[in-house]
């Protein structure tokens, strides 16, 4: 399975499907070890408010009768969800600030802090890597484990016919490895605005999962 364009979904999406969009923060710069608290409070380059505009001028065509933006707590998910949402003219969310921050997208993966960080601090791509190859490793839950408690809370807190929540690739890598079966590696990653675009039915009974880029193929290559 590949990436499909934003179009492309949107051809797929029946009229009684909801849409909740699971994507990567737009482009920032590159985070540095005198970065304050892991970088968190790295903004989106010029660039990357550009693109976060972009996504939401195409998110746009989908025509929801109803919004609702979700995010990391890390500033630039929350930039990212808001600058969508301002080219959705979904003004309730057009502002960082205004934004609904979740503490929890953090959690899925994670099921003890010390280990899952000196995992990644030793090299972050190889990983996580490593971790979707073996389906668990010390200081994560099981890949199957994660990305079911993902799902259950995407669907859970996607109440509006449109709904987006930005988070990391740390985190959206492992749930599209496991639902769509995409492969990555330390050469070929996710870019930017890639994630998962996910339809559910009114009754949530019935959910479809597609991988979806909003830059070039969707990946990131090294």
């Amino acid at each position: 399975m590949n990436f499909l364009t934003s179009e492309q979904v949107l051809e797929k999406k029946k009229p009684e499907e909801r849409v909740t969009f699971l994507i990567r923060h737009a482009e920032r710069r590159h985070i540095l070890p005198t970065d304050e608290d892991y970088g968190s409070k790295v903004p989106l380059t010029e660039t990357g408010e550009s693109q976060a505009l972009a996504a939401g001028k195409e998110i746009s065509r989908f025509k929801a009768s109803s919004f609702f933006f979700g995010a990391s707590p890390v500033f630039r998910c929350r930039q990212t969800a808001a600058l969508v949402a301002k080219a959705c003219d979904a003004e309730p969310f057009s502002s960082a600030e205004k934004v609904v921050a979740f503490d929890c997208l953090a959690e899925f993966y994670v099921s003890e802090c010390v280990d899952y960080e000196r995992h990644l601090r030793a090299g972050f791509y190889p990983a996580i890597c490593r971790y979707l190859q073996e389906g668990t490793l010390a200081g994560f839950l099981p890949v199957r484990e994660g990305s079911e408690k993902l799902l259950a809370f995407l669907l859970e807190n996607s109440r509006a016919d449109l709904n987006l929540f930005c988070s990391h690739d740390a985190w959206i890598v492992p749930f599209l490895a496991h639902f769509t079966g995409l492969h990555f590696s330390s050469q070929c990653w996710m870019n930017f605005l890639s994630g998962a675009a996910v339809l559910l039915n009114s009754s949530q009974k019935k959910v479809r999962i597609f991988p979806v880029k909003f830059l070039g193929d969707g990946f990131l290559r090294f």
